[in-house]
């Protein structure tokens, strides 16, 4: 979600963040039909359960930070949530995971989450195959097309925890989700301009990032992650 080497030093340390490449942030979804899908995926009102049906039984549902409901089968939900969005009958930053410790399940449609494009891994094998790519170079596909398609989905923090992501197509192991989509895709705009980041220390990218943007014109900067 952030350039691990993009960040500045001194007293501006840890207050300055950049993204990376293709970080998003999300905005304001409404979350009505989010509701009504869970009710209908199962979710039982808060309201008719009794205090040991909802705390020792059955893990809370809570949307947006409020709880609307409990399940008995949370993995089987939040499975469901998935199918839906990946199919496009849900909006693309739409989140749901499931936390073992605190027994509940968390989906979030809310402004201001940290998300990132990743691509979709069943079966030891990348959705996005050779023939997608090359018709994104003709021009016949675009990438909101890859969204809709379920090829693409955009995971946030809370559901990248229980998500297992290769860097590499080669590192696809019987566990994996999902498979980055370019591994300078990690970096922000000055660090993703460094040769071979993999070969430096890392506070020779860091101090490179630092005078990257001396060396640049801040319109220069803007225009160029505004394009991005």
């Amino acid at each position: 979600m952030l350039c691990p080497s993009d960040t500045p030093e001194g007293e501006q340390c840890g207050l300055v963040k950049n993204l990376a490449l293709l970080a998003h942030v999300t905005t304001e979804e409404d979350d009505r039909p989010v509701y009504r899908l869970l009710m209908n995926l199962g979710v039982e009102d808060v309201s008719l359960l009794s205090g040991k049906e909802l705390y020792y039984k059955n893990y809370m549902v809570f949307l947006n930070g409020t709880i609307i409901g409990a399940t008995q089968r949370p993995h089987q939900l939040i499975r469901a949530v998935q199918l839906v969005r990946r199919s496009g009958r849900l909006a693309e930053f739409v989140s749901v995971c499931v936390n073992e410790e605190h027994r509940a399940v968390y989906v979030s449609s809310d402004a201001g989450r940290l998300t990132r494009p990743l691509i979709i891994v069943e079966n030891c094998e990348p959705r996005v195959k050779q023939g997608h790519i090359d018709a994104l170079r003709e021009g016949k596909m675009t990438f909101p097309d890859f969204i809709r398609q379920g090829l693409i989905e955009y995971l946030d923090v809370n559901e990248e925890n229980s998500a297992l992501i290769s860097v590499y197509e080669k590192d696809i192991e019987q566990e994996t989700t999902h498979l980055e989509i370019e591994p300078f895709a990690l970096l922000g705009v000055c660090a993703g301009l460094i040769p071979y980041p993999d070969h430096n220390q890392s506070p020779r990218n860091t101090y490179q990032c630092a005078m990257g943007k001396q060396a640049c014109d801040t319109k220069f900067i803007s225009d160029f992650c505004t394009k991005i």
